[in-house]
């Protein structure tokens, strides 16, 4: 392997590990869910008031910051192949959509954050 596919390949495993994250929130954000539709339905929740307001707050937090880590993952690929001189003209264009989802996380966690309800519309932002 050369240093290039050894520095990418780094970089994709990385991808693959916060894939999995995101995979886990998605599925908090489900559970959250139904427990908000059983409210609304007046049956028993899954969930205290408190408790679901604290899972909430752990997921958007952790949403927020794998938006960050994939704003650095792809400055990292588009330094990656400018340093062996292999053309990326999506680069930018990926951080910049990087950069989108770690806005939008950052709202939804503020929202999260002073509602103080367990506010699931928008409850996490796609990466």
């Amino acid at each position: 392997m050369t240093n290039y596919d050894l520095e990418e390949s780094e970089l994709i495993k990385l991808q693959i590990l916060l894939s999995f994250v995101l995979l886990f929130t998605t599925i908090i954000s489900i559970i959250l869910s139904y427990d908000f539709l059983l409210k609304l339905e007046k049956k028993t929740p899954i969930y205290s008031e408190k408790e679901s307001l604290d899972i909430l707050i752990f997921n958007r937090t952790i949403m927020f910051i794998v938006s960050a880590l994939f704003i650095y993952i792809n400055i990292r690929d588009k330094n990656v192949k400018e340093k062996y001189n292999s053309e990326d003209e999506f680069a930018d264009l990926q951080i910049d959509a990087s950069l989108f989802n770690f806005i939008a996380a950052a709202i939804v966690l503020y929202v999260g954050v002073k509602s103080g309800s367990n506010i699931t519309s928008g409850e996490n932002p796609t990466i």
